[in-house]
């Protein structure tokens, strides 16, 4: 009787248990099912790659080194469940290095590279056998040197790079024309931005014919590793690389703000001066300046008072998506004025305002991260009023003798200007 009554109160007490507590034994079955099944959504013809970088002229992996963090979570995803291992057929591993320095020693050093990170996977995740990892060293990659290249918009002379690349069959010939094109300037972008992103090793992973199992999705864990990455690009996180070459877009640059600049033949003339140029798009800047030097040198014999400003719009030169901005020819047209009194021992002329107008040419290369350096060349027409003296009185006393004015035809302004860079972080396209 007592065995009977304990039946019915077990049966009428798991009748009353919320369905949560069902449903969260099946949710624990699925997510192990998913588990077992992440990375495996396709046949053996789709190749799933992941990407390690290197430090310059290193072999040693090094998970806080650029996005080396994400990929070897993403192996982590792959290697340590031994089911989902167990559908692995085969891992490849391309090693790639800059076309930096010596032909042989780059060969070796891919080689290297495709060993460590061999011995990695084969120390660390036991489940995939060794001798399905399989390494293909391939030395320098110059085909990924002209795909970055040719998606990076800010590559200063990127058509004659680009020439360079295609037409230059002798590799170290081709390395001597890229460090002397433009004085270096191009080499220095591409030393500093985008052969780092070629310091690699392509791991492309090589699935079993899978077709039979189930379609899952994604598991917690794969959101936990590549959440990020997956909310940033909406695509799959592990599709990294097209046709087994890498997304190669790395076209974060600077752009300034606005730029500081010194004309330093008035400097060496002591004749203090400041312009600021403010960038518009991508061809037009507008360009102000101001000079006041206001000097009176050996007892008032010698008296140098400026105080002039003026404003000139530029449009710059060329395919402007190939330059740094401000960089490049360009043809301007500026206007200005101000006041002066000029003396040379005795003789002086002084005026209460001139004025300058007409069109100028310059050049401008960058030669420092956020330095350029600027020449240029203005004619057109100045106009001024002026008052003619003579010092007397141990030039305390200033005796008028005349009252005239003066037109000129012809260059108006030369500068040399030192050129700085206020810059702010701008990022097109993905890392």
């Amino acid at each position: 009787m007592k065995k009977e009554v304990f039946i019915i109160i077990c049966g009428i007490w798991l009748f009353l248990l919320p369905p949560s507590v069902f449903a969260g034994k099946v949710a624990d079955t699925d997510a192990n099912m998913d588990a077992d099944t992440l990375l495996c959504r396709r046949d053996s013809f789709f190749r799933e790659s992941l990407l390690l970088y290197f430090r310059f002229d290193r072999s040693l992996i090094d998970s806080n080194y650029m996005d080396n963090g994400k990929t070897l979570g993403a192996f982590h995803v792959l290697l340590s469940n031994n089911t989902a291992a167990s559908l692995i057929d085969t891992v490849f591993i391309t090693a790639y290095t800059s076309p930096e320095g010596d032909k042989t020693h780059n060969i070796r050093l891919a080689e290297r590279r495709a060993d460590a990170v061999k011995d990695y996977l084969s120390e660390k995740y036991p489940a995939i056998e060794h001798q399905r990892i399989l390494t293909d060293p391939q030395g320098e990659n110059w085909a990924g040197l002209r795909s970055m290249i040719e998606e990076d918009d800010s590559v200063p002379d990127r058509e004659e790079v680009l020439m360079i690349l295609d037409y230059v069959k002798d590799l170290n010939r081709c390395k001597e024309l890229l460090k002397r094109l433009n004085c270096g300037y191009a080499y220095t972008y591409i030393q500093d931005r985008i052969l780092p992103r070629l310091h690699i090793t392509v791991c492309t992973v090589q699935m079993k014919d899978v077709k039979g199992i189930a379609l899952l999705g994604k598991i917690k864990e794969e959101e936990r590793v590549f959440g990020g990455m997956t909310k940033e690009s909406g695509t799959d996180p592990l599709q990294w690389f097209h046709y087994g070459q890498p997304s190669l877009s790395v076209r974060a640059y600077r752009r300034p703000l606005f730029a500081l600049k010194t004309n330093l033949l008035f400097d060496a003339a002591l004749m203090p001066n400041i312009e600021i140029e403010l960038p518009i798009g991508k061809r037009w800047s507008l360009n102000g300046e101001y000079m006041f030097p206001w000097w009176r040198l050996d007892g008032d014999k010698y008296c140098l008072q400026v105080l002039s400003g003026g404003l000139e719009g530029r449009y710059w030169l060329g395919r402007r998506s190939n330059r740094e901005v401000l960089t490049g020819h360009f043809f301007g047209v500026y206007a200005g004025g101000g006041k002066y009194d000029l003396q040379w021992k005795e003789k002086g002329y002084q005026g209460e305002f001139f004025i300058a107008a007409g069109l100028s040419y310059g050049w401008a290369r960058r030669i420092a991260r956020n330095l350029h350096l600027e020449f240029s060349l203005g004619i057109g027409l100045l106009r001024t009023d002026y008052r003619h003296y003579h010092a007397r009185d141990n030039y305390q006393t200033l005796l008028w003798q005349e009252n005239g004015n003066y037109t000129w035809l012809g260059p108006t302004k030369v500068k040399v200007s030192l050129v700085w860079l206020l810059t702010r972080r701008k990022a097109a396209g993905n890392k």
